[in-house]
């Protein structure tokens, strides 16, 4: 039950197909929601970019919608924490005004950048000292390709700033991010803390600039009295830079121990497991986890909760509706297998396609969806083995993000994975995890969560023999990738 002199505190989620704004109390309510869509074009193959003056308009408008459903309880609201995608980015001029479109983590352009920093730098020594394994889902090798194909969007002094940093901007007026968004560049120095300037001057990126990295759980500033008229909240509410957004769902959706999971399903997927150390293996990534002295080992996928939305689009029906179809269908799809890599390739390879495999006259809707499920859950299999191989000890899974909601899906996933998962409701856990690390920051106590779990037991072992045909038919599309195009 909310009472009026309960404090409120906003979890601001810049993702990649809209802005999420969530009040909660600290007992763990929500009492409001604003959203607001973004757009993402892919004018041609392996390109995807948004336009960055929607993260900053998406935001005054969820925020605003969000006040506008809180009414007078909005003066109550103490401290707003900020997530978003990545990583995604822009260029940031000194003047204030924004260079070029917004290159998202989908875009997959610089393979030849990706090659040309593996053989120049090393990839060792790149994974070593940044926690990543060299693709061009990250965000240097997109600014080498920038420097060579528009050098003009790269102005001497321009900021390199990601949709969390930028929103933050204009919220306080100070320019930031944390070591969760720095660690997506790979141009952060995971050990030291800081960016790699000497091999950034030897990349001939010198003229660019970076911004001052915070821990996850600073003030970044408060809210000006412009960004105050703009959403509705109280001038000078402190503003919480937060974290990367998958990292605060996992955050938000308790997966912290040592042996849990955690796959966050919105756009695209993101599979985090604590670890006590970093982690060799180029085939896992390391992040900083909020927590000083623990590391989040990670993997994941571009395309998951998009393809089943863009499933939805190109059939006409909800995403709903497939899913309850499905539920008709056998495991094995009547032999229709589906390969989820629809944005041109995935950051361990970029010539992975998507594509339907055994498409028949009898194949329907339901078939369809089923194979999309399933054809998600192998490859997520695949993603859990890199890490297990790689002497990570997963128990069990922690089901969390907005398209993660189907029950159907996460037995799938159970009985693919070979392990239990436990669903989280409510399902989007990321906006809570940015209030939780504000509450954490201004010293707020928080009473009790809002989660629950529902487990599903893996028990269904006629997918065994799917997924082995899935990984053979993956690796002949790599294998003959430049006879059969992407």
């Amino acid at each position: 039950m909310y009472r009026q002199q309960d404090e409120i505190l906003i979890g601001l989620d810049i993702g990649t197909s809209g802005v999420k704004a969530l009040a909660f109390t600290t007992a763990g309510q929500c009492l409001a929601q604003g959203r607001a869509a973004i757009s993402t074009v892919y004018p041609t193959p392996g390109v995807a970019e948004q336009r960055p003056a929607e993260w900053w308009q998406a935001s005054l408008t969820a925020l605003y919608r969000l006040t506008e459903q809180l009414g007078r309880a909005a003066r109550g609201v103490v401290g707003i924490g900020l997530t978003g995608q990545c990583p995604t980015f822009t260029c940031l001029r000194p003047a204030g005004k924004v260079t070029g479109p917004g290159l998202i983590y989908q875009d997959n352009r610089a393979t030849t950048q990706a090659d040309f920093l593996a053989r120049h730098l090393g990839a060792d020594a790149i994974h070593q000292r940044t926690g990543q394994a060299v693709s061009p889902f990250y965000i240097l090798p997109k600014l080498l390709w920038l420097n060579e194909q528009q050098s003009n969007w790269l102005k001497a002094g321009s900021v390199v700033v990601q949709p969390r940093d930028l929103v933050g901007w204009y919220l306080t007026g100070r320019l930031a991010t944390d070591p969760t968004h720095a660690a997506c560049t790979l141009a952060y120095d995971l050990s030291a803390n800081s960016w790699t300037l000497d091999w950034l001057s030897e990349l001939g990126l010198a003229a660019l600039s970076w911004p001052e990295i915070m821990p996850s759980c600073s003030v970044l500033g408060n809210l000006t009295a412009e960004a105050a008229v703009a959403t509705g909240l109280p001038e000078k509410t402190p503003v919480i830079i937060g974290a990367a957004d998958s990292i605060c769902a996992a955050y938000g959706a308790s997966a912290t121990t040592v042996d849990a999971l955690c796959e966050v399903t919105g756009t695209s997927t993101c599979l985090h497991l604590a670890v006590s150390r970093p982690i060799s293996s180029h085939a896992v990534n390391i992040y900083p986890h909020i927590e000083p002295g623990i590391w989040f080992a990670e993997v994941g996928l571009n395309t998951t909760g998009c393809a089943l939305a863009w499933l939805s689009a190109l059939l006409k029906s909800t995403p709903e509706e497939l899913l309850s179809a499905a539920e008709t269908v056998e495991p094995g799809a009547a032999g229709l297998l589906f390969l989820p890599h629809l944005a041109g390739g995935e950051r361990d390879e970029p010539g992975r396609c998507g594509a339907f495999i055994g498409l028949q006259l009898g194949h329907t809707t339901a078939h369809m969806t089923r194979a999309l499920l399933e054809g998600i859950a192998y490859a997520l299999r695949q993603r859990v083995t890199l890490l297990e191989a790689a002497g990570c000890n997963i128990s069990h899974v922690i089901s969390c993000g907005g398209a993660s909601r189907s029950q159907l899906w996460a037995q799938i996933k159970a009985d693919v994975l070979g392990k239990p998962v436990k669903l989280v409701e409510p399902f989007d856990t990321t906006a809570w995890g940015a209030a939780l690390i504000a509450a954490q920051t201004l010293d707020i106590p928080v009473t009790s969560s809002p989660l629950m779990h529902t487990t599903f037991q893996p028990g269904d072992s006629r997918y065994t023999p799917y997924y082995e045909r899935f990984c053979h038919l993956e690796n002949l599309l790599i294998v003959n990738k430049d006879k059969i195009g992407n």
